[in-house]
């Protein structure tokens, strides 16, 4: 850790009792640089004394470091493979083992928009095909309030950019610059408060026994430096039903293959334990 980055942790902890030491050095750099600009401080010498003797600016590098943005559909070729291939699979497997549910866990899920886009893909699947099949999506962030406008589901023109035109005109209301969920898909997601890095328990006390067909660890892994992120992968991973799927973001393809995970198909995010 470089001095500044350890000197502003240790203030952070002893005197506002905010840990952001989990965080990789790169991460922490770039908020601090994006707080100063902020602040309209150059010298970090001045921004440390601010710090110091401001709790509000405390607060406001703190909540920086969660990154809470998200879209619909975010990495298209992942969406497209599990769409086309993943879960058509995993419901012919489940009909012929006689069972009659799909488990899904959303972690990090931010303001909801990827357990929504399951949703979705799952909805047309079953209007399609009419299986007698289920699916439950276990949706948590660490952040209270992003929980809070998962369930709102009101979301920004920007965060529809990856949608198709007959996916909003049948899955969203638009009111003036904003744009509504349905609410039948919310009939598939339970959201949830939980802290990926809690050793109390290794899945969402929300879904009891975990079990879960495909875990979603996308666009966050990164934040972290790599002890953090192997506690999440082995979570997330010993949450799995056999043969389940760990799907990533684009970007985290590497750390996926650095612990024991095989992609499945190239450049899809979707993995399997090896």
């Amino acid at each position: 850790m470089t001095g500044e980055i350890k000197i502003v942790n240790e203030l952070l902890l002893d005197s506002y009792g905010m840990d952001v030491s989990k965080f990789e050095n790169s991460f922490l750099r770039k908020s601090l640089n994006k707080r100063m600009s902020a602040a309209g401080i150059d010298s970090f010498g001045d921004y440390f004394l601010y710090l110091q003797t401001n709790k509000s600016e405390a607060d406001a590098f703190y909540h920086s470091l969660n990154i809470n943005f998200s879209e619909f559909f975010r990495n298209p070729i992942t969406f497209a493979y599990l769409e086309q291939v993943i879960l058509p699979a995993l419901i012919e497997k489940k009909r012929q083992n006689k069972q009659k549910e799909i488990r899904i866990w959303s972690a990090a899920c931010a303001s909801g928009q990827e357990a929504l886009s399951m949703a979705i893909l799952f909805d047309e699947i079953i209007e399609s095909s009419r299986e007698n099949i289920s699916c439950r999506i276990f949706a948590t962030d660490i952040n209270q309030e992003e929980i809070d406008n998962a369930r709102k589901g009101e979301y920004s023109a920007t965060c529809l950019s990856k949608v198709t035109l007959r996916r909003i005109q049948t899955y969203f209301t638009k009111h003036l610059d904003s744009y509504t969920i349905s609410p039948k898909l919310f009939k598939y997601i339970e959201f949830s408060v939980f802290d990926l890095l809690t050793d109390k328990c290794s899945c969402p006390p929300t879904s009891v026994y975990g079990n879960f067909d495909m875990v979603f660890c996308s666009n966050f892994l990164f934040y972290y430096k790599p002890e953090y992120r192997q506690v999440i992968l082995e979570k997330a991973g010993n949450c799995l039903a056999p043969g389940g799927y760990l799907i990533t973001g684009d970007s985290e393809r590497e750390i996926l293959k650095e612990h024991n995970y095989k992609e499945v198909f190239l450049n899809s995010g979707v993995f399997r334990r090896q």
